[in-house]
């Protein structure tokens, strides 16, 4: 019992120091290929389903405490943004248990390893779908240090890789099993305390299931090394290029207030653009602020705007300088109950609003709270949460339409996923099918109040641009502020937590040939899923049957 919890408990750690944290900014990505060991034998060597599911709640809950403690700095709601979720995942991972005993006890040793690395593909692609989805803390972004490993996910999406790594930590823990000692030569010391395991009749996988096994590992990796370097090496013909300003403020809204702000915004924008003509630079054609950076819906308050901020109000400073602004802002469906949309808007140098997205997947109970139309639930959540209404989803998803001067008067579009929406591969993937040319992400995590954590979006959104492998900008409050290209590099990047504004020429890729995980989406991981649903279905009744022909031991007697 203590090993098995010491095991657990060690796997999570491991995977937390594989990821972006704040030891190390970008994380230890050989750590990826072996995180998993610990957990993997905790679970085989689990004696009872209760233990087994036991084993999956520590490293659940751990893990996800480790890969999310910047939900603590989420205003004053430190205990439900990570104490809560935290025990949801234990809840979550325990499930994960009793399915990963079942599936390593029951399976032959020569699958035992591929059917855990299934597993473990369709069990982070569940994890990270729907309202209730949360796409950090996956494996996969342990390798964001090394784009060559990335670039298979423009076929398999980042499930590939989350296949490929627990594939590494299934082979290296039957390895450790199964290897046994000379005649006259010690035990290995882990093997030895492996044995203090009750095995129950499980069988070990014998040294040549194990390099079979290690030969189709490293087989797979050199392919997708190989598919990396000649991806990298690639060029992709470019359309055009926009011209952008791209403001970090640096300034909280929730904590400095709307006014210094936007303040902020508008000095640093102005500065930028006067250093662009200072030197002869091209027109800018779209000036981006971060999300939440106007706090008053635009057509209800376009007056105020017209003499706020003082000294330099933001329409004048609009018409002075003829460029077109993108922001993010509230949109007002409303007044009497206030139901609102955390929304992206573009204005015209005349002070028009030209277009808007109101965001259509919210952070489930932070920004959208579900059952708030029953009483009950809406009274908890106002007296004892203290959260009184979330935002309103969005129904559509828009694009937005610009003519870059470079394009010589032809017009590209362009997404904006808002905040986390980046993170929601299937999500981005339809802005493309709808024809948008690349994706401007507006994002403010300013309050996490920590470079790793920003770390890790910007890990998991610049996998968008390389699984359709279009351009992704990420113009955010505090950082990480980039532009990533179509292979996951970056090409202009901000420093953290300071104020600043970069004019980047972005460019737009003509990639007229959708890539395949464009076309089809998440096929690797809904094909794991359903293998995985397959393999439990005929393990547990090949359980049964096995049970119905035992022949009682007394049955001669």
């Amino acid at each position: 019992m203590p090993l098995m919890i010491a095991l657990s408990a060690f796997s999570s750690m491991l995977c937390a120091l594989s990821l972006p944290n704040e030891l190390f900014l970008y994380g230890l990505w050989p750590l990826g290929f072996i995180s998993l060991i610990p957990f993997y034998i905790a679970l085989q060597h689990a004696p009872t389903p209760r233990r087994a599911a036991l084993a999956g709640a520590i490293f659940g809950g751990l893990h996800h405490a480790l890969t999310s403690y910047w939900l603590f700095f989420y205003k004053d709601f430190a205990f439900w943004t990570l104490g809560s979720s935290t025990i949801a995942y234990a809840v979550v991972y325990a499930l994960l248990g009793l399915y990963g005993n079942f599936l390593l006890r029951v399976e032959s040793p020569s699958y035992r390893p591929f059917v855990f690395a299934v597993g473990w593909a369709a069990f982070e692609y569940l994890k990270s779908t729907g309202f209730l989805g949360y796409p950090w803390g996956l494996v996969p972004y342990s390798l964001s240090a090394v784009p060559i490993f990335l670039q298979i996910s423009d076929i398999t999406g980042v499930y590939g890789l989350s296949f490929l790594l627990a594939l590494s930590s299934a082979i290296g823990a039957e390895f450790m099993q199964s290897r046994k000692p000379k005649p006259g030569e010690a035990m290995p010391r882990c093997a030895a305390m492996l044995q203090k395991f009750p095995e129950r009749g499980l069988e070990r996988m014998g040294s040549d299931t194990a390099i079979n096994a290690s030969l189709f590992f490293a087989f797979s990796l050199v392919l997708v090394l190989a598919y990396g370097f000649v991806a990298l090496s690639t060029p992709i013909p470019q359309k055009t290029t926009l011209r952008a300003t791209l403001v970090q403020q640096n300034t909280d809204p929730w904590l400095a207030g709307e006014l210094p702000a936007l303040s902020s915004n508008i000095e640093l924008a102005r500065k930028a653009i006067d250093e662009n003509q200072a030197v002869g630079g091209k027109p800018i054609d779209l000036l981006v602020f971060s999300e939440t950076s106007l706090r008053r819906p635009f057509d209800d308050y376009r007056q105020w705007f017209a003499q706020n901020p003082k000294p330099d109000p933001l329409l004048p400073f609009l018409a002075e300088n003829g460029v077109e602004l993108l922001t993010g802002a509230p949109i007002v469906l409303n007044w009497d109950t206030y139901e609102a949309t955390n929304s992206v808007i573009l204005l015209s140098p005349e002070g028009r609003q030209l277009e808007s997205y109101a965001k259509v997947h919210p952070v489930p109970f932070a920004e959208a709270i579900p059952l708030w139309e029953f009483s009950w639930f809406r009274d908890f959540m106002q007296k004892v949460v203290g959260l009184d209404s979330g935002w309103v989803m969005g129904t559509r998803l828009t694009l937005f339409p610009i003519k870059p001067q470079a394009a010589k008067g032809q017009s590209i579009q362009f997404a904006t996923p808002i905040c986390f929406e980046d993170a929601f591969a299937d999500l981005c993937r339809q802005y493309f099918l709808e024809g948008a040319d690349l994706l401007i992400n507006l994002t403010n995590d300013s309050w996490s109040r920590k470079k790793s954590a920003q770390i890790q979006h910007w890990a998991i959104a610049r996998i968008r641009a390389i699984e359709n492998r279009r351009t992704l900008v990420r113009s955010t409050n505090s950082g990480v502020s980039c532009v990533v290209d179509a292979w996951g590099r970056q090409l202009y990047e901000m420093p953290q937590f300071e104020a600043a504004a970069l004019t980047v020429d972005i460019p737009v890729y003509e990639n007229p040939q959708r890539t395949i995980y464009t076309r089809f989406g998440e096929w690797f991981a809904k094909f794991c899923t359903l293998l995985l649903a397959f393999r439990v279905i005929f393990d547990y009744i090949g359980l049964r049957r096995e049970k119905a022909c035992a022949i009682p031991a007394n049955v001669f007697y």
